[in-house]
């Protein structure tokens, strides 16, 4: 674990400190040991922030490009060994995952692809499927639910384009963390078809944890 991925756990457990009321763990027995892939809806940039908390490891997450160019902040990603995705290059950040995973990493991908604030999930990209295929390496799925009333949307610039970046501020976070597992596919059979198949078996078990997550949430009121 390197001084610059302590450095950002610094600033995100700062946030995490001040913002998040309360951290709420649901399956913390089901991570195992080794390499790993989490998978999770995105609603918040700020769920980000709770995982490495969680999880005690070094975790490298894929993350948009464009992040990589916020000044100060992407210069901290990138000496943190974080994974850049730029769009029409998602092969190159696939690589990349891999080869942590075969060194002994975890790795977090949002199949989503962008944070998506709304309640029905939107219809992921395959990356996650060919990851946990070319691999080996088992699938953890997770869910994260915030209630709306502790969401804040903020608005800022980038590249002179509008980008909007949703927060937790106050109240509690659920983290549902499902069994590990390994998609069932015929290695010479990753057509379209079979791994739309195994990305929708990923995302039915991610919002089902969300439901469950949401459940748990109803005790805070």
């Amino acid at each position: 674990m390197n001084i610059w991925y302590k450095i950002c756990l610094g600033i995100v457990g700062t946030y995490k400190t001040l913002f998040i009321r309360k951290v709420e763990v649901v399956g913390k027995d089901n991570i195992p040991p080794g390499p790993k892939i989490f998978i999770a809806n995105h609603p918040r940039i700020s769920d980000s922030f709770v995982l490495p908390f969680i999880v005690r490891e070094k975790l490298y997450f894929l993350i948009q490009a464009d992040s990589f160019t916020v000044p100060i902040l992407g210069r901290l990603l990138a000496l943190a060994d974080q994974i850049p995705v730029t769009l029409g290059q998602g092969r190159e950040a696939l690589n990349v995952a891999i080869e942590r995973l075969a060194e002994g990493g975890s790795v977090v991908i949002y199949p989503e692809g962008r944070l998506n604030p709304a309640r029905d999930l939107r219809r992921a990209g395959a990356g996650a499927s060919i990851l946990a295929l070319e691999s080996g390496a088992p699938v953890v799925p997770l869910g994260f639910y915030v209630p709306e009333k502790y969401s804040r949307v903020f608005k800022g610039h980038l590249h002179g384009r509008v980008n909007y970046g949703y927060f937790q501020i106050g109240g509690p976070c659920i983290v549902n963390i499902g069994e590990p597992w390994k998609p069932l596919i015929d290695e010479f059979d990753q057509s379209y078809r079979a791994l739309r198949e195994v990305t929708q078996q990923m995302m039915n078990q991610v919002m089902d944890l969300v439901e469950q997550a949401k459940a748990e949430a109803s005790k805070y009121g």
